[in-house]
């Protein structure tokens, strides 16, 4: 049980303090947030994704059902060891539930610091008003490679092949950036860092992240050596094997994009950079100057973005009013007749439900 009320658990959770991991998919983040909890100060979950599910369990946090429902939801619970039991039954809102129980792994290891790694590119400016108290790292990685890498885990997982997930990435970095620009005017204490630079020179990565994080620098966050996987569900897949090796290396995984992909990519990259004092870093080789993106493909692709984002929360409203007993008889159908492998990540199990209406 990792949740009790006594008064020492009380003392401990006051002098802890938040940090969110923001990335979009595919940019290497399950690597640095598998690299932080080798911080004996840092206990982060793996997408437990509990603070973007407000709709899927709006009207479950007086009763709660709110616990297994999001054991049903990715599973985030059990991944982390957590006792649902021993989870409260009654809390305000997804909020006191996300601090309550994020803070108690942090306790159940002894940390300081507690959070998760998250893909929510849309929510950084809501988790800095809920906790006022968090500092954010932003992860960026070259978007051939990110793109490169969702093919990639197309070859063996359904999610990857995910309509609108390229969208989603490609937008949801611009989300991201301006939320890391947003956070940043305003005082917020923000980390930015490149997966490319993290795998070339991890020591140096990880100490500047444990200076602006205000801890010591442990020798055993540069390397996987010893590393705990055991929250991320399918961590032994084909878009995870990088996670196996105690050495990190560089994985360049842009050869699967087709050339128009390439070329959109491109164009938002030369848009981006001057407009965001040439930010993203990476790809080191620069598009053409004149390579920008029409007004027609930039609102096009916004446009879209919404839709994705609508739809996703939707399906989380639809959930919260399908009685649980339904929507796991409706998940061992759409299992029994796929003949696809089975998701192996909270986000491809998310997924799923998404596709359900379809």
């Amino acid at each position: 049980m990792i949740l009790s009320g006594n008064s020492n658990s009380v003392s401990q959770a006051r002098s802890l303090r938040p940090l969110f991991v923001l990335s979009v998919v595919r940019s290497g983040s399950t690597l640095l947030c598998t690299l932080l909890n080798q911080h004996s100060q840092i206990a982060l979950l793996y997408e437990g994704d509990l603070p973007s599910l407000k709709s899927y369990l709006f009207g479950r946090f007086r009763n709660g059902e709110w616990r297994k429902r999001w054991e049903f939801w990715n599973r985030g619970p059990s991944r982390h060891g957590i006792d649902s039991d021993a989870m409260p039954t009654h809390v305000s809102d997804v909020w006191e539930a996300s601090r309550t129980v994020y803070q108690a792994v942090a306790i159940r290891k002894g940390a300081t610091i507690w959070g998760e790694k998250t893909h929510w590119c849309d929510g950084a400016l809501s988790l800095a008003e809920q906790f006022p108290d968090a500092r954010f790292i932003f992860l960026w990685r070259g978007l051939h490679d990110v793109m490169g890498g969702i093919a990639r885990g197309a070859a063996t997982e359904r999610f990857y092949r995910k309509k609108g997930l390229r969208t989603k990435a490609l937008i949801g970095s611009e989300k991201l950036r301006q939320a890391y620009d947003a956070l940043k005017f305003h005082g917020h204490a923000v980390h930015e860092l490149y997966y490319e630079d993290l795998a070339s020179n991890p020591i140096e990565s990880m100490q500047r992240i444990c200076e602006f994080l205000g801890v010591s620098f442990e020798s055993g966050m540069a390397s996987l050596k010893g590393a705990d996987r055991s929250a991320i569900e399918g961590g032994d897949g084909q878009h995870h094997s990088g996670l196996w090796h105690d050495r990190i290396a560089v994985e360049r995984e842009q050869d699967d994009i087709s050339p128009a992909l390439r070329l959109k990519i491109d164009r938002y990259l030369c848009y981006w950079r001057r407009r965001c004092e040439g930010w993203p870093k990476y790809p080191a080789d620069r598009p053409r100057a004149d390579c920008l993106p029409s007004m027609t493909e930039l609102w096009l692709d916004r446009i879209t973005y919404r839709g994705l984002m609508f739809r996703d929360e939707l399906i989380k409203a639809l959930y919260a009013l399908t009685p649980l007993a339904v929507a796991r008889s409706l998940r061992s159908w759409l299992r029994e007749h796929s003949m696809e492998p089975e998701y192996s990540t909270s986000a491809e199990r998310a997924s799923e439900k998404i596709e359900i209406p379809g």
